[in-house]
């Protein structure tokens, strides 16, 4: 694919993931993985999106920093921060097809507790170790795909007062998380080069644009029927992923 049609898509991708999580709370990483994955390394669109969200973290965290309660996001980022190495670790050995799977599977279970919850009705206890699981459950999901909100959005939504607390605490554990995760991707893997600065570029600016669009619509948005919207959008994009994996056979 040329560059300049490469870059566009990034952009493009990047700009419409970052806009939902803005009105939305979450769905960045989710949509900006899948939809790149399906034309560049499963690997290379994690490290982009690690280093996008970072940025767009900064600018939530910063921006909504008067809601912001750090005792509440201190307990699940500490745990998320000991296994993103696992997630790291899996998704420099696993092969694409694997990986290809593996991030289906996620999409799927996702929306799974998403329609369950929403559903039934279910809400998680206010415990210690319901941080701990999510916690850690976030890690391992944003190492190999950058992709924690599901999980701490199932937490925090629990403990927050209201919806811009929620938001303030999920951006700002993105922003945490995610310098972690694009430090170990550049200086510890090597998969954050000048060869990925394009990319990197065209989605940073992507982010920060869709962002600040987005927190403006925040209230206004009918935020769990965005959600559906989102989790069905990913439910096709998990089949296409898997589809487009599978190794040719015959002729």
């Amino acid at each position: 694919m040329p560059l300049f049609e490469r870059l566009s898509f990034v952009f493009a991708i990047n700009f419409i993931s970052a806009f939902i999580q803005g009105t939305a709370g979450l769905g960045y990483a989710m949509i900006a993985v899948t939809g790149m994955s399906m034309f560049l390394p499963t690997p290379f669109c994690s490290a982009i999106t690690s280093a996008a969200a970072t940025v767009i973290g900064l600018q939530m965290t910063i921006t909504l920093q008067k809601e912001l309660k750090l005792k509440k996001i201190l307990l699940p980022v500490l745990c998320c921060f000991l296994t993103i190495n696992l997630g790291l670790k899996l998704l420099y050995t696993f092969d694409e097809f694997l990986l290809r799977l593996i991030l289906a599977s996620v999409l799927l279970l996702m929306t799974g507790i998403f329609l369950l919850m929403k559903r039934k009705s279910v809400v998680l206890p206010n415990r210690w170790y319901t941080a701990v699981g999510m916690g850690l459950l976030s890690g391992v999901s944003n190492g190999l795909f950058n992709i924690a909100g599901p999980f701490l959005m199932a937490y925090y939504i629990n403990i927050c007062e209201n919806t811009l607390e929620l938001k303030a605490c999920l951006e700002c554990s993105f922003f945490l998380t995610g310098l972690y995760t694009t430090f170990m991707h550049a200086f510890v893997y090597g998969k954050i080069g000048l060869s990925a600065l394009p990319e990197i570029s065209v989605s940073v600016i992507a982010v920060i644009l869709a962002g600040s669009i987005g927190l403006k619509q925040y209230r206004k948005i009918d935020k769990e029927k965005l959600k559906t919207i989102v989790y069905s959008i990913l439910l096709v994009m998990a089949a296409v992923l898997v589809i487009r994996g599978l190794p040719l056979t015959g002729k």
